[in-house]
């Protein structure tokens, strides 16, 4: 009860105007950074670091807190609309998202990724109201052992994420995985697979394959498939694009699956948002009995990322403020920001400044709201997109990709591996090999990479201490069964059709 008292008291002191302000601002940036492809919250953050910091305490963080969660909202917009991923976390909402669309069901989709983000967000944000402390303190309990579990598991939802093929989904993933591997070895430091390209020592930034393998395959898909001159989603009124509310009575076991992966994972450190709305949507489908409409324009496969990515952004900020120690690259840069403004991030935050802390917590409520209805007022708006010819929309989504991509590095390298992977993407959707493995190869194969090695060094090249830790186990475990109990049921299935 202590906690829900300090927390009214946050929100009563966050109603002030320049509070209430500050926080506006951050959402309108977040919003638009979420939608710009190639941007994201971190690169966010950190163009808005110096202007926030400005604005001096509760206000600085409110503004950044703004950007980080306002991104999370923006990013399924071109997701949906346009089948480009503004942002990493919004990967898994194009699958469902922009078939949708497609279908003249924008505003649906539109509408479904609100709502839940809305909720997602509102359930992250008692995670880390109530829990702060105590999800810190469990955390630290995940070392590099328990981390590769994590991603074993992630890895094993392939054979859900990669659609009808099994094989296929898993030579996806090792391909994402080895892409994933380019440039710098991070522990030895060697070069790897760059091909005496310099510009290749960095890696591949994830954005970059994600608009091409998404965004352009789309494009290239559709112009070879003879697209007509205008979009074949005309033949709908405007009315069928506005969001209904029971919609999302229809998705709530999805959105509850969703903000709960969202929490478990956004906490960790290192993990990510992207991880999380992975795992959500793959365990959504799982358990959804339309299971065999997802990747077909289901809104559940929309609900599930979207309340994820926001549940896990909230909750990714429980360790900043609570040890000191930042989840992803956006709480580094807001972690910065604290600093900054001369407060020491850790356990004796709450202790010596309970005020700042609970008055940031209230901005963050107050913001969330802001974007439920701002979001909703432009629904409308955004929606009409779809009306465009299509004449008009690809060189323009085209330019708007480029454009994007360019401005991450201002390279022009970037915009050659965009357009390659728009090709690849192309070819992977001809030859009937979903994208969505070698997204997940991209994101996790680095971080199972370092864990790994991470796990050797520590045990001094000792394997069996993988199955030694119990949480590890745990994860391995689930990760077979996740495996082996769809085959072992497509076997039964053979001999019960064969008896017959």
């Amino acid at each position: 009860m202590e906690s829900l008292s300090l927390l009214i008291g946050g929100i009563a002191d966050a109603l002030t105007v320049s509070v209430l302000v500050a926080t506006l601002v951050g959402v309108l940036v977040g919003l638009l950074v979420g939608v710009l492809p190639g941007l994201g919250p971190a690169a966010g953050t950190a163009i808005m670091l110096p202007v926030a910091i400005s604005f001096g305490g509760v206000e600085a963080i409110a503004g950044l807190g703004g950007i980080y969660y306002g991104a999370m909202f923006g990013g399924a917009v071109t997701s949906i609309l346009l089948g480009i991923p503004g942002e990493s976390a919004s990967v898994m909402t194009v699958i469902d998202g922009h078939a949708m669309a497609k279908q003249g069901r924008a505003g649906e989709a539109l509408g479904v990724s609100v709502f839940s983000s809305f909720i997602g967000g509102m359930l992250g944000l008692v995670f880390m109201s109530f829990l702060a402390v105590t999800i810190a303190s469990v955390a630290l309990k995940f070392g590099p052992t328990e981390m590769t579990a994590v991603m074993v598991f992630a890895f094993s939802l392939v054979s859900v994420l990669g659609g009808r093929n099994m094989i296929k989904g898993f030579v996806a993933l090792f391909i994402g995985i080895w892409i994933g591997m380019i440039g710098m070895d991070p522990v030895g430091g060697p070069m790897r697979y760059t091909f005496g390209q310099v510009d290749l020592i960095d890696g591949v930034d994830f954005t970059i394959i994600a608009v091409g393998i998404f965004g352009l395959s789309e494009i290239f898909l559709s112009l070879s498939d003879k697209a007509s001159s205008a979009s074949s989603m005309m033949t709908y009124s405007f009315r069928q694009l506005l969001p209904r509310v029971g919609h999302m009575i229809r998705c709530k076991t999805a959105v509850a699956v969703g903000s709960v992966i969202g929490f478990v994972i956004g906490v960790l450190p290192g993990v990510g948002t992207t991880a999380a709305t992975m795992l959500a949507y793959a365990v959504a489908k799982k358990i959804a009995p339309n299971a065999e409409e997802f990747g077909h324009g289901a809104m559940e496969g929309v609900a599930a990322p979207e309340a994820s990515n926001n549940s896990a952004a909230y909750v990714s900020m429980v360790p900043m403020f609570t040890l000191g120690i930042p989840g992803s690259a956006t709480t580094a840069i807001m972690l910065g920001g604290l600093l900054m403004i001369g407060l020491q991030p850790g356990p004796l935050l709450f202790q010596n400044h309970p005020d700042f802390v609970w008055t940031v917590f209230g901005s963050f409520w107050l913001g969330n709201v802001m974007l439920l209805v701002l979001t909703l007022l432009l629904i409308p708006f955004l929606a009409s997109i779809v009306f465009v010819s299509t004449a008009i929309l690809y060189p323009v989504i085209i330019g708007f990709i480029l454009f994007g991509v360019f401005s991450i590095d201002y390279s022009m390298s970037d915009v050659l591996i965009a357009l390659l992977a728009g090709v690849v993407g192309y070819v992977m959707l001809k030859l009937d090999y979903s994208p969505v493995p070698l997204v997940l190869g991209l994101v996790l194969g680095p971080l199972l990479e370092n864990n790994i090695r991470r796990t050797m060094i520590l045990s001094e090249g000792k394997l069996s201490v993988f199955f030694e830790r119990p949480i590890a186990l745990l994860f391995f475990v689930a990760a077979a069964l996740v495996i082996v109990a769809p085959l072992f049921i497509r076997k039964l299935r053979k001999k019960d059709l064969a008896a017959t």
